[in-house]
């Protein structure tokens, strides 16, 4: 049985302001409840005579009814949000850190929207909010990301038709940050370092670095790594983990992130060496069995990124690669020396994965390829990020070119 149509009756009140000119009306709403009392309506401004004032005054009363007969009027943007989200979860092709870089952004529209009936988002609303955003310091990047999100809530919203349109689609002043071209190591830069590598007592943050350099995988994806996905026969790794902040092994973020890379003698020759030092080390010289971490820490498990990080600072200060504004040395109740570091400034782990992509762009490696080798979602992420050395290869063409045909 359908529910009673709920009809706003009563002349309602209109109240002149200005004889012939401006009129406030405005109407006596139904109760919540039976015997409830019944609240006036907001009020409205009219700018006209009377009769236009009782003209406006049934097109608001034919508005008011339509929101009230609207199941979906009541539904809240936080909550439609929420449930959006929770829906997302039970996708199993959707990653760990898709849907825990996706609560951040839900989290967001939770506490932005708040309460607000989601029919009441209009690209007035949206543009207004976007603008206390950025005067509250939000950042383009994380306005876009915000952007993002909340279209796709409200997408869905009119898939099951609670609203009509999409008012995100009435947005046209955020765009997608361009990508910061991000620093590289030289090539004298990068040879030293790998020369330092191989020097250095191995272990299994050497060894991490190493494939960072080598490959040009981010620092989760060589943490996460293990034997069994690796093939030093056939000379390739493959990439299907990571290891979060949390320490845990989880799928990456997208299926282009999942992918089998080759890998050169030197580094072959590299993890030869180092699985045969982890043999001595955790397993009496015997096999080293396939679910055993590469980069291990000093007890044969997974290296805890937090360490990592920390470790990595200081090694590259050692070897020229930062340095740090404040360091303090001190001795604990042993007599033995400490140091106390911080301020760190020079290159991250992932500047060594811009270096890979760099040196090969300047060999003359194709974009697929190396879009493909650094897991990117697209090749147009790769030329934007690489532009700087894009644009010296094509000038290096420009004048092969020139050269050729004597110009």
């Amino acid at each position: 049985m359908n529910q009673e149509r709920i009809v706003i009756d009563g002349e309602g009140s209109i109240v002149e302001v200005e004889r012939g000119k401006l009129y406030r009306i405005r109407l006596r709403l139904p109760p919540e409840s039976p015997g409830g009392k019944r609240k006036w309506s907001p009020q409205r401004t009219v700018h006209g005579n009377k009769a236009k004032a009782r003209i406006e005054m049934e097109k608001y009363r034919s508005e008011l009814e339509e929101e009230l007969n609207n199941e979906h009027s009541m539904l809240k943007m936080g909550a439609y949000a929420r449930e959006f989200h929770e829906r997302r979860k039970a996708i199993a092709s959707l990653s760990p850190l898709s849907l825990e870089r996706d609560e951040i952004e839900i989290k967001r529209i939770e506490t932005i929207f708040r309460s607000t009936p989601i029919q009441k988002i209009d690209a007035a609303t949206i543009n207004k909010t976007y603008a206390r955003l950025r005067k509250d310091g939000m950042t383009p990047s994380a306005l876009h990301k915000l952007h993002q999100k909340l279209s796709q809530v409200l997408k869905q919203a009119v898939k099951e038709e609670i609203i009509q349109r999409n008012p995100c689609d009435l947005i046209d002043d955020v765009k997608r940050p361009k990508a910061k071209e991000r620093r590289s190591l030289t090539q004298e830069q990068a040879m030293q370092l790998a020369h330092d590598l191989k020097t250095s007592g191995r272990n299994g943050r050497i060894v991490a670095v190493w494939l960072a350099l080598a490959t040009g995988v981010r620092r989760g994806e060589a943490l996460g790594l293990i034997w069994d996905d690796v093939d030093l026969v056939r000379k390739r790794i493959y990439i299907h983990k990571q290891l979060d902040s949390k320490g845990v092994r989880r799928d990456p973020k997208s299926e282009k992130s999942k992918r089998n890379l080759a890998i050169d003698d030197g580094t072959v020759q590299f993890l030869t060496e180092w699985m045969i030092m982890q043999s001595d080390l955790f397993f009496g010289g015997g096999d080293v069995p396939g679910t055993t971490p590469v980069c291990t820490n000093e007890t044969g498990g997974f290296i805890s990124p937090a360490a990592f990080d920390k470790w990595r600072r200081n090694f590259f200060v050692e070897h020229e690669l930062g340095s740090f504004d404040k360091e303090e040395v001190w001795y604990d109740r042993q007599g033995i020396k400490r140091y106390t570091r911080s301020g760190f400034h020079g290159f991250n782990l992932h500047e060594l994965r811009h270096t890979q992509a760099t040196l090969l762009i300047g060999q003359g490696a194709d974009i697929k390829t190396i879009q493909n080798r650094l897991g990117h979602s697209t090749a147009s992420l790769t030329m934007d990020i690489y532009a700087h050395a894009i644009e010296q290869n094509d000038r290096t063409a420009a004048d092969t070119i020139g050269g050729l045909l004597e110009l």
